[in-house]
């Protein structure tokens, strides 16, 4: 873990602003804080939380601080044996049991993870709470749609952060605040920013101002010239929001820098009215109640009059159900539950196509990447992309056949019966019933979409229960998906909880290495 920066922090700390800073924290932790002091640090040090929150919006908010603010004081440990034998983790886990569990009588861990759903969006208020009465043990919560700054703290000072629960574990998401509290106590410990107030300013004012600050020049920089990949993006947007210029948005966890947003307006104007570039890549928030995000920007706005509407997609040859199909058709779905879906290189020129007919210049957008082969290699099949992509990537890494891989090796499954057998396993030991392997993989030929995507890695993750493998690969002619299994439950996670791999990124050594890294023993 490294050190903070004294010269800096201290410069910081005895500055006006500083100053106001920390006293505004510790004020919190006095009887004389409010629910409305709570919400308006909420609003001013995690504003993506409160983005438009309308008047009535804030004053549910109110109700919700005071309404945890009152059970809070009334189980606060009393006197000076109850305060010696207190347990931060224990009384948060009572808390969560008052919250998110019906039957007194059953156990916390055996809940239905429905209950655990339904507080999640109330981490942030219940963190003001615990933080204003147990300053010693709790902190604020102001990650909520801004965890990637988050990230990028813990990554700045080397902190360990616990592993991400998976999209569906409510309950460890639920608990991840918990365990995030944890990491930020042992930090503090570690640079003697033991006042609660000067640890809160040098989080939510000090370092996250530095850290927006750094990525926002990074957003500046130059992006990629050919976008890997194009997504949809759906939601409703209030006056604040349509003249925003860069913001988070629900998105797919496996967006790219660079790569093109495609953003539809629901109900009332049911357009697809703006052109989006994701400013990082895309990331994973516990707390939030989309779980995966994007940071966008670099909008490209289409006017009413030229902005293709549903009845445009509806009517379309090219999206008509009869000629696209039900599954993966943004269109058939009438745009409900489909924000992060992936937008094909068909879909994408189609879309150009219906603006450019209703007199938008699509020269302002962005290209899609498409995959270019020397003149000599054509990919028709599975087997295409077997010997034309994946063998002569394996020998560039240095693996060679029947010593470092092979291909369709057979796992007995006992009693005499036939086993599975994997396209390609790497690093094999052992023989028989004990064979095993370091890596599996699985070869298609086109994976279209997030649907056809899940789809395969259903079917192919009953190869990678053979041979005990520690990575699961599934690659097609586009890209290349790493699966690694996790150590806590020892599974690889949902389909998307992957390191992702396009085969235009392996002439960036950065990259060819670290999926080398990946495939090694």
């Amino acid at each position: 873990m490294k050190k903070i920066l004294k010269t800096n922090w201290e410069r910081y700390k005895n500055s006006l602003e500083g100053k106001e800073t920390i006293t505004l924290f510790n004020h919190l932790t006095t009887p004389e804080a409010t629910a409305e002091d709570m919400l308006e640090v909420i609003k001013r040090f995690n504003p993506e939380f409160a983005r438009n929150t309308s008047k009535k919006e804030e004053k549910s908010m109110i109700e919700s601080l005071t309404f945890y603010d009152k059970i809070v004081k009334e189980n606060l440990p009393q006197g000076d044996e109850e305060l010696g034998n207190f347990n931060g983790g224990e009384f948060y886990a009572w808390l969560t049991h008052c919250m998110a569990v019906e039957e007194e009588e059953m156990d916390l861990f055996d809940a239905p993870q429905i209950g655990f759903k339904r507080i999640l969006g109330f981490n942030t208020f219940l963190s003001m709470v615990l933080f204003a009465n147990l300053p010693d043990s709790f902190v604020p919560n102001l990650f909520v749609m801004q965890f990637e700054y988050f990230k990028k703290f813990a990554e700045k000072y080397e902190i360990e952060l616990p592993e991400m629960p998976k999209r569906s574990d409510y309950r460890m998401r639920w608990f991840y605040y918990l365990r995030m509290c944890d990491a930020i106590d042992n930090f503090a410990i570690d640079n003697n920013l033991l006042d609660p107030g000067e640890l809160c300013a040098f989080l939510f004012d000090y370092e996250l101002t530095n850290i927006k600050e750094e990525m926002e020049a990074e957003h500046n920089k130059p992006m990629p010239k050919e976008p890997e990949q194009a997504w949809i993006l759906v939601g409703n947007c209030s006056e604040g929001e349509k003249n925003m210029t860069e913001g988070v948005w629900q998105s797919n966890q496996l967006t790219c820098k660079g790569d093109i947003m495609l953003f539809y307006e629901k109900s009332p104007v049911k357009k697809l009215n703006a052109i989006w570039t994701a400013l990082e890549d895309g990331f994973v928030d516990p707390f939030g109640p989309y779980y995966s995000y994007s940071i966008i920007g670099k909008k490209i706005e289409i006017p009413s009059e030229q902005a293709i509407t549903y009845d445009d997609f509806k009517n379309s040859e090219y999206f008509k159900v009869e000629n696209r199909g039900r599954e993966s058709n943004f269109v058939s779905k009438k745009f409900q539950d489909v924000s992060g879906w992936s937008v094909t290189s068909n879909d994408y020129a189609e879309i150009k196509r219906m603006l450019e007919a209703k007199g938008f210049d699509i020269s302002k957008m962005p290209s899609l990447y498409e995959p270019k082969f020397d003149a000599c290699i054509v990919i028709n099949d599975e087997k295409d992309v077997e010997n034309k992509l994946l063998i002569p990537l394996l020998e560039k890494m240095g693996f060679k056949k029947g010593e470092d891989y092979k291909q369709q090796v057979n796992f007995p499954a006992g009693h005499g019966s036939t086993g599975k057998r994997p396209d390609f396993c790497l690093h094999l030991k052992g023989s028989g019933v004990h064979l095993t392997a370091k890596v599996v993989i699985e070869v298609k030929l086109f994976m279209k979409d997030n649907p056809q995507i899940k789809t395969d890695y259903g079917q192919a993750l009953s190869y990678a229960k053979w041979g005990a493998p520690q990575i699961f690969v599934l690659c097609d002619k586009n890209q290349i998906r790493v699966y690694q299994r996790n150590k806590k439950d020892n599974d690889f996670g949902d389909y998307d909880d992957c390191k992702l791999f396009r085969w235009n990124q392996l002439d960036n050594s950065e990259k060819f290495n670290e999926l080398k890294r990946l495939l090694s023993k």
